[in-house]
């Protein structure tokens, strides 16, 4: 089984830009001399914006693919990120940052009560005083969590260069017990079906827990919006996109 992040370019076809999604990061982290580190920052996508609004960004993810994607990017873009390899639940920087950024539901890889506890503390030895983490998580979606076992939903078809027509499904299985879904996504072409599977395995965090799972762990929630464009958050939203501090 493989990971979704094994493979940079596949990724990238999967999450393009979003112009939305950089505005709200580089509004609320970024800008001229701000010190950024983004966490879990895959192939750069908002790391690079961030770098080009002026601010010193540190990029870290555990996928070595992926940086390598990234530093490729940036070279490409002309932008100035430092990108080291770390797990966001144990690193030493030495040095700390006016925002951390946890962006498109890679918080939702911390697993267990511990991961958690790890990654937060380690997020405040890194915080400047005054800073802001900011991150966006789904909002559990009790349909697609209720799936029949095994069968396969559509979850989009994406145009590469050279293979063509891609077509990705996808399985979930929920355990209601740890609020861990596993997705299994099937990569297909009309030529060859199922030439991939990767596997994804995400907690979910509902909107009434996430406030009190920041208290826990030292943090208050500042704002919380239903989208990146700022829109309140409403029982038909699908995102949480959040801005925290450290608590008093």
């Amino acid at each position: 089984m493989l990971s979704l992040y094994d493979d940079a370019e596949l990724y990238d076809l999967i999450a393009p830009r979003d112009a939305t999604m950089e505005n709200f990061y580089v509004e609320v982290a970024g800008g001229p001399s701000r010190r950024v580190l983004e966490l879990a920052c895959g192939s750069g996508r908002f790391t690079v914006p961030l770098a080009k609004s002026g601010a010193h960004v540190v990029g870290g993810d555990l996928s070595e693919t992926m940086l390598e994607r990234a530093r490729s990017v940036a070279r490409e873009t002309g932008a100035k990120v430092n990108f080291v390899t770390l797990d966001m639940r144990d690193f030493q920087l030495n040095q700390s940052f006016d925002a951390v950024v946890i962006a498109a539901n890679s918080i939702m890889h911390m697993h267990s009560t511990e991961d958690f506890a790890r990654l937060f503390a380690t997020i405040r030895r890194h915080l400047a005083p005054g800073g802001n983490l900011v991150f966006d998580v789904f909002v559990p979606n009790a349909r697609l969590l209720r799936l029949p076992l095994g069968e396969r939903q559509l979850l989009g078809s994406f145009r590469h260069d050279e293979l063509g027509e891609i077509v990705v499904e996808e399985t979930i299985s929920y355990n209601p017990t740890t609020q861990i879904s596993e997705a299994n996504w099937y990569w297909s072409t009309a030529s060859n079906p199922s030439f991939r599977r990767t596997s994804l395995r995400l907690r979910q965090i509902f909107p009434q827990e996430l406030p009190l799972l920041l208290r826990q762990n030292g943090f208050e929630l500042v704002s919380r919006f239903g989208d990146f464009d700022r829109r309140p958050l409403t029982p038909e939203s699908w995102r949480q996109v959040c801005i925290a501090k450290e608590g008093t």
